[in-house]
């Protein structure tokens, strides 16, 4: 019988964390219940904090390897991150 690895359950708790904030994105987005989307909203940060302590463990240890980004790249993603900010204010007026 083969025996789980540390490595193989921060992987699989990592990738359960992941499935769990597009599950709650998802019922964020569906919800008209302001109450249940504000603790849904409270539950998917706590998750977001927990996939970042699996992340920064798994990191760690040397199994998650990250690939430095580009300033390229970076400049890119703010740039679309702010068309998306400007565009949700505008909807919001």
């Amino acid at each position: 019988m083969k025996t789980l690895s540390d490595r193989d359950i921060a992987f699989s708790l990592l990738n359960a964390m992941k499935l769990q904030a597009m599950a709650l994105t998802n019922l964020i987005l569906e919800s008209s219940n302001n109450a249940l989307r504000k603790e849904t909203m409270s539950i998917l940060n706590r998750v977001f904090d927990h996939q970042k302590q699996i992340f920064d463990f798994l990191s760690q240890k040397g199994w998650y390897p990250v690939e430095m980004a580009k300033q390229d790249d970076i400049s890119k993603d703010q740039r679309d991150v702010q068309t998306i900010q400007n565009n949700v204010q505008m909807i919001s007026m």
